[in-house]
Order: C-alpha cells, then structure tokens, then sequence
C-alpha cells in the first residue's frame, strides 16, 4: 500500500456514540441500579455515623474529655441538663474541672479547643444553678 494511492479496502463502518441521555437511562440498566443504590448506601451510613458520633453521652464525655466539643451541638440544642439536680450533673457529667471558689452555683467544665468553635479559642460548659437546679447552660470563653 502506497500512502499517495486512495485504499481499495473499505472501511469498517463506526459505531454510532452513544448520546448523553444514554448514559442517565437507569430503567433497564442493572449495573447502574446496583451503582447507584450502593452510592446512596454509603452516603446514609456516612450521614448517619458523623451525626451518632456527635451525640452525648456520659461515657464519651468521661473518657475522651479532648473531643467534648463534638458533643457540644447536642447538649446546647436538647437542653440536656436543664431542671437537672446538681447529683444527676455530677453523675452524667463527674465533678467540675474547673472549680470557682466564689459561688458554689456554677458548674464549670473544660470542653478544649474544637474545629466548630470560633477562633480555635479554649472553651467551658458552664451549668448555673438557681434552687440546686440547672437553670442555663451556657458556653463561654476560658480567659487566661
């Protein structure tokens, strides 16, 4: 074969592209189906471990006090310990870490440094009591 002569051969005839909308077209296509009930599989049980990964309870509180600003969203949105006695907080939440001499109506307890917190500032949970119950809750900044 000559590359100035035109081939004798002919040519093989191309397939024809597939469109765009071919590709999206999930009715008779059980490769995609599998695919895309996996995808959303994954995608709950993401959803799903980040938010129960965030909730509070009193172990994860006792025994990992560095990530109790994880649980912070939970206990500030549910009131977790509003009309608590200051046994049940003592109980759920052990002795405050930070003590004040001056009032034994406050509660504080060191929460850390989180990524959701605002310039990656030290915090505390602080429980004020009125009547030996928890009143507020609130979460203010540890000054040095």
């Amino acid at each position: 074969m000559y590359l100035n002569k035109p081939s004798t051969e002919e040519s093989s005839p191309k397939k024809k592209r597939k469109g765009l909308k071919d590709y999206f077209d999930y009715r008779n296509n059980q490769i995609n189906q599998i695919g895309l009930i996996l995808f959303a599989s994954f995608v709950i049980a993401t959803s799903l471990h980040s938010f129960l990964d965030h909730r509070f309870t009193e172990e994860r509180w006792k025994q990992n006090p560095m990530q109790r600003y994880e649980m912070l969203d939970d206990i500030l949105d549910k009131d977790l310990f509003i009309d608590d006695t200051k046994k049940e907080v003592i109980h759920q939440l052990g002795y405050p870490s930070i003590l004040n001499s001056s009032t034994t109506n406050q509660f504080n307890y060191y929460v850390g440094k989180g990524e959701g917190l605002s310039n990656d500032q030290s915090v505390m949970l602080t429980l004020i009591f009125e009547n030996n119950r928890v009143t507020k809750v609130l979460l203010l900044p540890i000054t040095k």
